[in-house]
Parts: structure tokens; sequence; C-alpha cells
């Protein structure tokens, strides 16, 4: 494809007109009118400026092939976000599901065995998040703006499993309350390590899928992404990211310091459900200030 052709796509894909471009150019609208009719061609200066403009090199403005680059995901950050998604929901699944081993076997190994494991479980989980973090913050810096190549039909696919794995996951706490509720009126031996096992294995279970999905979405929204690298991200979605992330660690450090200082691990897991109402309730109050 020709300069005056990839412009065209250029100008097309970002919803601006000849005006719009010619204003941010600082030129005319006849101008650009002339470049995408290949009449005349810019200026090496207006040609640098167009590339960063649109996040290109001067080799595919000039001689590239534009339309290719709607079809291929050519940084791999399809690839790159599912494996964040993987890695992230195992840490937090694996985290929760160690403190509901903890509830099934209360009572019959020893404490401070429990503790040390899940001491460990979480020290592991952390140090993975960490790294997944730093390599998240490496592939933004190498790629901070990224091509939409997903197609409406993928998006649609997307949205109809994320309402099922949404009502699926609350179902499924919902379930969890209800057992726990018949277990009351019933004399079973172990009766208390069941119920409250069962529940937070269906809590477990729930905040897995909610991770997965939450960040899959996420994954489709590459608008957003490239907002974070062009300033014009929402300062209320900053305060809601790092709120969250301070919350969810206090909600941590509590419950380590209520189980492990004074043994109150059977009760101490309600930490997390109103760490989740406290980041709703800041989300609510700061995710639409700019």
């Amino acid at each position: 494809m020709s300069f005056s052709d990839n412009l065209q796509v250029l100008r097309k894909r970002n919803n601006l007109t000849q005006e719009q471009l010619a204003e941010q150019l600082e030129v005319s609208r006849q101008a650009v009118s002339k470049w995408e009719s290949g009449q005349s061609y810019p200026e090496m200066e207006k040609l640098l400026i167009i590339c960063d403009m649109f996040h290109c090199d001067m080799d595919s403005l000039v001689k590239g092939d534009m339309t290719l680059e709607d079809q291929a995901d050519a940084a791999g950050y399809d690839r790159f976000m599912n494996s964040f998604s993987h890695r992230i929901t195992a840490c937090v699944t694996l985290i929760l599901a160690a403190v509901t081993l903890m509830a099934f076997l209360d009572g019959i190994v020893h404490e401070d065995i429990l503790a040390i494991f899940l001491i460990a479980v979480v020290g592991v989980s952390v140090a993975v998040m960490i790294v997944t973090g730093i390599s998240m913050e490496a592939f933004e810096k190498k790629y901070p703006h990224i091509q939409d190549f997903y197609s409406e039909e993928e998006r649609s696919v997307f949205t109809r499993r994320l309402g099922i794995a949404i009502a699926f996951a609350v179902c499924l706490i919902l379930f969890g309350i209800c057992v726990n509720i018949a277990l009351d009126s019933i004399n079973i031996p172990l009766k208390e390590q069941f119920s409250g096992g069962f529940f937070l294995l269906c809590v477990t279970i729930a905040v897995g899928m909610f991770v997965y999905f939450g960040i899959q979405k996420e994954k489709y929204e590459v608008e957003e992404y490239n907002k974070r690298h062009d300033g014009s991200r929402e300062k209320g979605e900053t305060i809601v990211g790092k709120a969250c992330g301070v919350i969810m660690l206090l909600a941590t450090a509590l419950f380590l310091y209520l189980g492990l200082a004074w043994d109150m691990f059977r009760i101490a897991w309600i930490v997390y459900p109103i760490s989740g109402i406290l980041c709703a309730v800041v989300a609510v109050i700061w995710g639409d200030k700019k």
C-alpha cells in the first residue's frame, strides 16, 4: 500500500475527519486531502508527527500495509494476557484454597503445621504475583500501544461467557450459604469444619472465576490499555486500583495476625468478603472521578 492509502486507514481507524487530522497537524484540510489522494507528500517533520500520533514506524507508514495490522497480533498481546490471567488467578485461588483446607483440617491437624503451610503458600503466591506484575510492566513499556485486532464476534462470544460465569459464581456462593444453613439443623461429626470448609470452597471457586473473567474482560478493552500510556486514563481508575491493592494487603495481614496471634483462623476469613465490599465502595466513590 502507498502512504496515501495508509494515512486514510489510520485516520479512519482513529475516527478522525480530515479536518480534525489537519487541525492536529497544524495544516489545512486541503493538504490532508491531497496527501490521501496522492497528489502531494508531507514534509519529514509532519511524517514524524504522524508516526508518533498513530504509534507506527516510518517504514510501515510509507510503504507498509496498515490493513494487515487489524488482523494480526504482532505484539503477542492475547497470548501474554491469557498467561497473565492464568497466573494471577492461580495465585489468588491457591491462597484461598489453602485457607479452605485449613478450615477442613481444623482440629485434626496441629495448628502450627497449618500455619506454616498457609505462610508458605502465601509466600510463594505473592512472589509469583510480584514477578507477574513486573512482567506486565515490562510488556507495557515495550508495547505502549496495541492495535485492536479483536472482532465483534469474539467480543460477543466472550460477553456471553462472562455473563454465564458471573451468574454461576454468584449461585455457587448462595449454594454454599444454603448448605451452611441446612447443616445447622443436622447433628453430624465435625459439622463446623465441614460447613465452614464447604462454604470457603464455594467462595474459592467463585473468586477464582471472578478474577479470571475480570482480567479477561480487561484484555478485550484494548482502548483502555492504550489510554494508560497516552495520559488520558482517568485518575479515578488509578486511585481505585491502588486503594484496592492496599485494602487486600491489609486484609491478608489482618487474617494472618488474627489466626497466628489469637487462634481465630476459623472466623478470620471474614476479612476477605469485607475487603471486597470496601473495594466496591472505593470504586463507587472514586471510580468516576477524573
